[in-house]
């Protein structure tokens, strides 16, 4: 069971287990790094997806520890206080933080083997943006609870349309963080400014884990997600889904718990080992 394809899904702080899933793995011979060569995401999983892709989730792990466990809370009440100058809440600023220090001037070039490419959600014209993004995610999220289903359907249907951009569409690595930080658009935690003169959301909204992506593509697509489903998971074929073996319980928005991003890749760690040793090969 050869990869030459992988999907990350979205899912904030919990899309750590990707990463840890992804070093047990190779821990145990599956030889991602040697064999995927292409990879397609939206919102954290695209940071995930970089890190794996250059070989270095150790290291995007122990950066966003390091930066969490600077930040005193999810929520900075003091900032209230007229003439602060500063955000309520850290997250925007944390996460830009964190890709510009992982991602330096030769990375582009690193990946420039491999094909990386991310999902935006397009605003339909007649959609404001404030209530645009309410109405997204009001019905994201209720389609997900009723029907537990893994690729969403019902924002299409108001009007928003995909828009993907990767690697290979930019010629500096600033480039590449621009396009993570559109895909991850959730305001007002994740607040955005669109992406070439076009207002974006979080590409979650139109499908959290885009394995349509891949699709046409040669070799079979690992998808991984980044919590569990009360449905089954499809059957391995072309694409073969992978999922947490418990509940992960941090939340996607905890940007102050480096202890629970170490725990989240632990428990990647242990799946992707035990997928590794019973798939077959």
């Amino acid at each position: 069971m050869l990869f030459r394809n992988a999907v990350f899904a979205g899912g904030g702080s919990r899309c750590l287990w990707q990463l840890g899933f992804w070093d047990g793995a190779n821990s145990q011979g599956r030889g991602l790094n040697e064999t995927v060569d292409y990879a397609a995401s939206t919102s954290a999983g695209c940071a995930m997806a970089i890190a794996a892709m250059l070989d270095r989730a150790g290291e995007a792990l122990a950066l966003f520890q390091e930066l969490t466990d600077k930040n005193p809370g999810n929520i900075h009440w003091k900032n209230l206080k007229p003439g602060s100058g500063k955000p309520l809440l850290p997250h925007i600023g944390m996460y830009r933080e964190a890709l510009q220090q992982f991602l330096g001037p030769d990375d582009l070039a690193n990946l420039a083997g491999k094909r990386l490419e991310f999902l935006m959600a397009r605003y339909p014209r007649y959609l404001p943006s404030g209530p645009g993004a309410l109405l997204a995610f009001a019905i994201y999220g209720v389609e997900k609870h009723l029907t537990g289903t893994l690729h969403p359907q019902w924002t299409r249907k108001l009007g928003f349309t995909p828009m993907v951009r990767g690697n290979h569409d930019v010629d500096h690595a600033h480039g590449l963080v621009d396009i993570v930080l559109a895909s991850s658009c959730v305001p007002p935690v994740l607040p955005g400014k669109g992406y070439e003169g076009q207002r974006v959301l979080d590409g979650g909204v139109i499908d959290n884990a885009p394995a349509h992506l891949a699709d046409g593509r040669e070799g079979r697509t690992i998808v991984l997600l980044s919590k569990r489903y009360r449905n089954p998971l499809p059957r391995a074929g072309t694409r073969v889904y992978v999922q947490p073996s418990e509940q992960i319980r941090i939340d996607k928005f905890d940007y102050a718990n480096p202890a629970g991003l170490q725990d989240v890749y632990d428990l990647g760690l242990r799946d992707g080992m035990a997928f590794a040793r019973t798939a077959q090969l």
